[in-house]
Formats: C-alpha cells, structure tokens, sequence
C-alpha cells in the first residue's frame, strides 16, 4: 500500500500470476535463456572505418550486410542482437563465429534469428526451439534483447537452422 492508501501489487505475484495463466492456456514452451547487450554506436563507427571491409565481412553475414550496409547504427543494433542471442546459448562472441548467429529483417521489420554452425549445434543441444527479440537504437546507443524458448512437448523447431550447403 502506497502513502495516500493506494494498493501497489506486489511484482513477484504479478510475475507469478502471468506464469499460471501461461500455463492455464496449454503454453508448452518454457524460457530457456535471456540475454541482454547494448553497443555504443560511436565505437561501432569507429570500428567499422578502422576495419573496413575486412571486419564488416568476418563479423556479419552477406545477407545482414545487404540489409545494414555500413551504417553503424544498424550494424551496432544487429551487434547486440547477437550478443544477447549467444547470452541465451550460455556462450560468448569467443566462442563462436559472429557469423553462424545471423539477424534478419522480417517483411515487418522485426528481427528474427538465423543459426549455423556451432550456434545451430548449441541451441540444439539445450532444446531451444524459438528466439523472440527486440532491437532498437537511440541517442547514441543499440539494445537488444533476446528470450529463448524450450517446447516442452519436443515439437518441431522454431529456430531457423541452416546447414552449411546453405539449405
């Protein structure tokens, strides 16, 4: 209760009461992983003249590339998408070619994941089936965050994979 006599919820029993309902409706899904990272664009920038076209083709895809071209604002975006996509398979960007964790554009505009690889390998091996993620950019910066779901009923995945002969 607030000073003027107002109720507050508690936040823990709203988190808990929107896990039941999940659960109420038949959700099979669980969250497998989270994952969270912010770029500063200005570094990116710097980044990205300073490599040139050497680091724009070791760290991001051709199809990202044909999306993003080299601005670093959006480039920065796609940047913490895969970070916080790696967060949620438990591994960092030594651990894996930035390349076999690819953000694409939906014809909506919405980030979707693509994954190959090593990355493919992983969210395989923790029964991931789905990414859910936000990107966005502002002031200066790039955030995104990434959720990964686990089907609880082994059901076909979600996660795009795509095998190393491109299919």
């Amino acid at each position: 209760m607030t000073g003027d006599g107002a109720l507050v919820p508690d936040p823990s029993a709203v988190l808990a009461s929107a896990v039941n309902a999940s659960a109420l409706a038949g959700d099979r899904d669980e969250a497998a992983g989270v994952g969270v990272d912010v770029v500063c664009v200005s570094k990116m920038s710097r980044l990205v003249s300073e490599g040139g076209p050497a680091f724009l083709q070791r760290c991001w895809t051709s199809h990202e590339l044909a999306e993003a071209g080299d601005d670093p604002e959006r480039l920065a975006t796609r940047w913490a998408a895969k970070e916080a996509v790696m967060k949620c398979l438990g591994v960092g960007i030594s651990d894996l070619d930035p390349r076999d964790v690819e953000i694409v554009s939906q014809n909506s505009g919405a980030p979707s994941v693509v994954l190959r690889g090593s990355a493919a390998g992983r969210a395989q091996s923790l029964g991931i089936s789905e990414f859910h993620v936000s990107a966005t950019h502002e002031s200066g910066w790039a955030a995104a965050i990434a959720v990964a779901s686990a089907s609880t009923e082994h059901q076909d995945s979600k996660v795009a994979i795509q095998r190393e002969d491109g299919s």
